[in-house]
């Protein structure tokens, strides 16, 4: 018993242990937890110290960005001063009629040493820029016959005149880098680059007798040729006569001619200032026997009856000649960039191909043209709009071919310009939402919304505005018709500007050498918010709607045949030239005459015509020749005109991507002149380089 008592007692433990025989075990959990708070305090110091070393590597890196970033900025400056574009030129400058003015390899030279700079800030971080010009496009002489160079070949103001002045276009691609540091010494190394391309033109002349750039919608009438003695059809004379009444100015490069009524009364009546090239001015007294040669006078004597007359601001005569526009290429270019300019090239195949899609596929990328460099485009007949399949993109509609019907309409509802085009069957209606921002395409297969809307950026103040380019025949053109009242429903919207151009093109067809460029009116076309009131006095001077039309190479008409109301109403500057070929001559029709240039009535039938009433205009005329929108035999065939000003043309408000001119003014004084007229930096590629890797994503931006 005691045994198995004594072995029991020895298997079990004892309760305490007096002596501290625990010790050892205490030091040893002491000693694993000591070393654990080591090893989470050098944890702790460890990360600490990597913070604050990636802290600091962040704070050196994002200084070197940002310092690369100013750099980037000087330079953008710098691009696009006139200053960068011309300070490779002597002083004075050379200017050679014809020739191009800047030489590219003084150009290259001057210009990669002006964009080399470096630059310290007190915060110890500094940036260090480097340009590299990689082409140079310069245009070919103005004497150059090739047709493929029309896009790109200098430009005479006055043909004349070849002293006179010259618009050249050019184009620079380039790389540039900057280097961005944050502390000298440390890693922070950031390098910007940035590959792009400036497409300018500088205005040059061999004196400095004053260039001025203008806006044909200046003019509430202008005519390249009025020739009141050349006349058809068994008339007598041709010209401003009873019931014309003009507000704005009025200027032909030839000479212009007045009637009256056979008593002398009722003769035309101007408010602006009314100017021709030609000395001497005609005038005729209806019924009178005979046609007086021209006078260098405001008025004449014919056959004892005195036609006078009145020029509220004046009749100048022997002013500088202003010429014409020759193509349609800005109002084309202006769909896919949004710019403006009086020289620009057309857009190529490879341009189009790239910018546009058709209006029924805009998910889908148009193909690869043939011939990317070819200004003919290959695109089939349709409507094509400026995207990427998400947003707008440009600044306009592109239409292949002829549009049998386009109707402008004001949603009075909500800031909504809705156009509707109609080619055969397919109708195609692209509604632009100021205030969203956003444009909808409807070409009969489902609307499709983009984010953006066309924007006029040719202008200081960027405006909601669109070209609507056709390359053919505007068939038919109007506003969505009149209301119960009888009036006219608005086509235009008050915060919207748009300009219409048909443009004709050269064919290759025997006796037709060309085709398109007519445009129709056939109804009203008013804004919404009107800018003079019923007796032409100016109002609403802020209203933003604005529309013009351009019949580049064809006619602008108003038919008599019933197709258009009585007493219509048109609010636009509209603009009417002659055809002209890569060499800038005028291309003649069949009949040995220059196509297209009127606005006018078709008058073939006039005698079948009743009196149709006003055909009233707030805006302006601009042609090639002047024509007529009805015959007075003793009473009136036609319409009979009357001219409205708008006077927001005067505060440079004219149409968006309206044609304009060039005119050198004053006493030259024998030393050449010099000076960019457009510069637009588009930048391709913009890539971020740390320490000299580069990051695989890159981002495409517009400068």
């Amino acid at each position: 018993m005691n045994t198995t008592s004594n072995s029991a007692s020895r298997l079990l433990p004892t309760a305490a242990w007096p002596n501290g025989d625990q010790s050892g075990m205490a030091l040893v959990s002491v000693m694993l937890i000591m070393s654990l708070m080591l090893m989470l305090g050098l944890a702790v110091t460890f990360t600490a110290l990597s913070d604050n070393s990636i802290t600091s590597n962040f704070t050196n890196s994002t200084k070197g960005f940002y310092a690369a970033e100013a750099g980037i900025h000087n330079l953008h400056r710098m691009l696009h001063s006139d200053q960068f574009l011309t300070a490779s030129l002597p002083n004075p400058p050379k200017v050679t009629p014809g020739m191009p003015t800047l030489n590219q390899q003084n150009f290259t030279i001057n210009a990669q040493q002006m964009l080399s700079t470096t630059e310290y800030f007190p915060n110890n971080s500094a940036y260090k820029t480097k340009l590299t010009i990689t082409a140079m496009t310069v245009p070919y002489p103005a004497n150059d016959g090739t047709p493929a160079h029309a896009g790109n070949r200098i430009t005479l103001v006055n043909p004349e005149d070849p002293s006179a002045g010259q618009i050249e276009p050019y184009s620079v691609t380039y790389k540039l880098d900057s280097i961005g540091q944050g502390i000298a010494g440390l890693n922070g190394t950031v390098t910007l680059s940035e590959e792009g391309v400036i497409d300018f033109d500088i205005l040059s002349a061999m004196s400095s007798g004053g260039l001025r750039v203008g806006s044909f919608a200046e003019f509430a009438l202008f005519t390249d040729h009025f020739d009141p003695y050349d006349v058809s059809g068994g008339f007598t004379f041709q010209g401003l006569g009873p019931g014309d009444r003009f507000s704005g100015r009025v200027h032909t490069n030839e000479r212009l001619g007045f009637w009256s009524s056979a008593t002398g009364q009722d003769s035309p009546v101007f408010k602006g200032l009314v100017t021709q090239s030609d000395q001497a001015a005609a005038y005729y007294r209806y019924g009178a026997e005979r046609v007086p040669p021209p006078v260098d006078s405001n008025s004449e004597v014919i056959e004892g009856v005195l036609v006078a007359p009145t020029f509220d601001s004046g009749f100048e005569r022997g002013v500088p000649k202003i010429p014409p526009p020759t193509n349609a290429f800005n109002q084309a270019r202006s769909v896919l960039d949004g710019g403006s300019s009086l020289n620009a090239s057309p857009p190529t195949a490879g341009e189009l191909d790239q910018s546009l899609r058709a209006a029924s596929a805009l998910n889908t990328p148009l193909g690869t043209p043939k011939d990317p460099t070819s200004t003919t485009p290959d695109l089939a007949p349709g409507v094509y709009i400026p995207t990427d399949g998400q947003g707008f993109t440009g600044s306009g509609i592109y239409v292949m071919g002829d549009a049998d019907q386009v109707v402008l309409t004001a949603d009075t509802t909500a800031n909504r310009q809705i156009i509707r085009i109609t080619q055969g069957n397919q109708t195609t209606t692209i509604s632009i939402d100021i205030d969203a921002g956003t444009t909808t395409i409807d070409a009969g297969n489902g609307t499709r919304t983009l984010t953006g809307i066309p924007m006029d950026r040719s202008v200081t103040n960027v405006r909601p505005a669109a070209s609507l380019y056709v390359r053919g025949n505007v068939k038919s053109i109007h506003g969505p018709g009149r209301g119960d009242d009888g009036q006219p429903l608005p086509a235009i919207d008050s915060e919207f500007s748009l300009t219409v151009t048909a443009a004709a093109y050269q064919t290759e067809a025997p006796g037709n050498p060309a085709a398109g460029g007519n445009m129709t009116i056939t109804g009203d076309l008013t804004y919404e918010t009107p800018v003079v009131d019923s007796a032409g006095n100016a109002i609403n001077a802020k209203a933003a709607n604005v529309l013009g039309l351009f019949a580049s190479g064809g006619n602008i008409e108003i038919p008599i045949d019933g197709s258009a109301p009585d007493n219509l109403t048109v609010h636009a500057s509209m603009a009417a030239f002659t055809m002209k070929d890569a060499s800038g001559n005028e291309v003649q029709g069949p009949n040995g005459k220059p196509i297209g240039g009127r606005i006018r009535s078709p008058l073939d039938n006039w005698d079948s015509a009743g009196n149709l009433g006003r055909f009233t205009v707030v805006g302006g005329m601009q042609s090639s020749v002047y024509d007529n929108f009805g015959v007075f035999n003793g009473r009136m065939h036609g319409y009979s005109y009357t001219g409205m000003w708008d006077p927001r043309y005067d505060q440079h408000q004219a149409p968006p991507f309206y044609p304009g001119y060039i005119v050198n003014l004053g006493t030259p004084t024998g030393v050449p002149v010099v000076k960019v007229q457009k510069s637009n930096p588009l930048v391709l590629s913009y890539k971020r380089i740390y320490y000299g890797t580069i990051p695989q994503q890159t981002s495409r931006s517009s400068q």
